[in-house]
């Protein structure tokens, strides 16, 4: 007599629907396991700051109100931006700004120009009121703040001064800033730092040129 093939149980639905539904809690249980341990293998981002931590300046110097400063859209973001060969532009993603681009170098140019003109009067908005009747109002156009590593810093500052009394003055600072020695070859969060403190002088050269002008014009019988 010939023998029948042996069948094996078939599983009953209720234990196929546990079975799957195992399978998919272990899958997401893997999933999850393997995005936190790329998130915790993500570098933390640096943040820089224009600001050089000196004290700003002291004393009845002319009183400045800083009221924008304007950026092309290629630099308005929170990355550094660097320039390469071949008019290569790179976003450098583990390097940022720790505020506002536009808003940093206002306060530098501010800070650099209280300490220049001894002025403890000095302000950029909107740390400034806006009915702060300064002896100057000061209008900021970044035409190019470009970062090169290796390279250095170039900076093409428009600037509009409105004294209290007088006419408008129009100014324009462009300045080329090296690295300092040694940094030329420096790259990452070294290289980058080294950057940001040359913009930092680049912008402390403009404020020079713009402390002049100041020095140049008359002053109010109560600023002198």
């Amino acid at each position: 007599m010939p023998t029948m093939p042996t069948r094996r149980p078939i599983a009953a639905p209720s234990t196929l629907s546990a079975f799957a539904a195992a399978r998919r809690g272990a899958l997401a249980i893997l999933g999850t396991a393997l995005l936190l341990a790329a998130c915790g293998t993500t570098p933390k981002a640096s943040l820089y700051t224009l600001d050089d931590g000196r004290p700003g300046g002291q004393g009845n110097g002319p009183s400045v109100l800083l009221l924008s400063a304007s950026l092309p859209e290629l630099l308005d973001r929170p990355q550094l931006v660097l320039r390469g060969p071949n008019q290569r532009i790179s976003l450098s993603e583990q390097q940022r700004w720790a505020e506002p681009l536009r808003s940093g170098i206002a306060r530098s140019i501010a800070a650099d120009l209280g300490r220049l003109l001894a002025s403890s009067r000095v302000a950029a908005l909107p740390n400034g009121a806006p009915h702060f009747d300064a002896d100057f109002r000061l209008t900021l156009h970044v035409q190019r703040l470009e970062a090169q590593v290796g390279r250095g810093v170039d900076l093409d500052l428009l600037w509009t001064l409105q004294p209290r009394q007088g006419k408008e003055l129009l100014g324009r600072s462009q300045v080329h800033e090296p690295l300092a020695a040694g940094n030329e070859t420096m790259t990452g969060d070294g290289g980058a730092a080294a950057l940001v403190a040359a913009q930092r002088r680049a912008l402390s050269q403009a404020a020079a040129e713009i402390a002049a002008a100041i020095r140049s014009q008359p002053l109010p019988a109560a600023a002198q």
